[in-house]
C-alpha cells in the first residue's frame, strides 16, 4: 500500500473513532452526549479546501502528492474542531476520561 492510501486510510479511522468520554459529577451519560453534541455543532467549520494550490502536477512530480496535502489539510481541520469541542466541554465543567 502507498503512503497516501495509509495516509487517508488513517484519517478515515480517527474520524470514526470519535473523540474521549466526558464526564461530570451528577450528569448522566446522555446529559453527557447531548452536550458534546452541542459543542460539535457549534464548533466552527473549516471548508474543506479542493484542488491544489501549489501541488504538483507536472512530469516528473511525487504522484499522490495532492492525497498527502489533502489528507494533511483534513488532519489538520479535524484537530482545530476536536480542540473546539474539548475546550467547550471543559467549560461546561466536563473532564476527559
Amino acid at each position: 500500500m502507498n503512503k497516501p492510501v495509509v495516509g487517508i486510510a488513517a484519517l478515515l479511522l480517527a474520524a470514526c473513532a470519535g473523540g474521549p468520554s466526558w464526564q461530570k459529577e451528577g450528569v448522566s451519560k446522555e446529559a453527557a452526549e447531548a452536550d458534546a453534541y452541542t459543542c460539535r455543532t457549534q464548533a466552527p467549520i473549516e471548508p474543506r479546501v479542493q484542488g491544489g494550490g501549489g501541488l504538483p502536477s507536472g512530469p516528473g512530480q511525487r504522484q499522490g502528492a495532492g492525497l498527502e496535502v489533502m489528507a494533511d489539510r483534513e488532519a489538520e481541520r479535524m484537530q482545530k474542531e476536536n480542540r473546539f469541542v474539548a475546550d467547550c466541554m471543559r467549560a461546561k465543567g466536563y473532564s476527559a476520561r
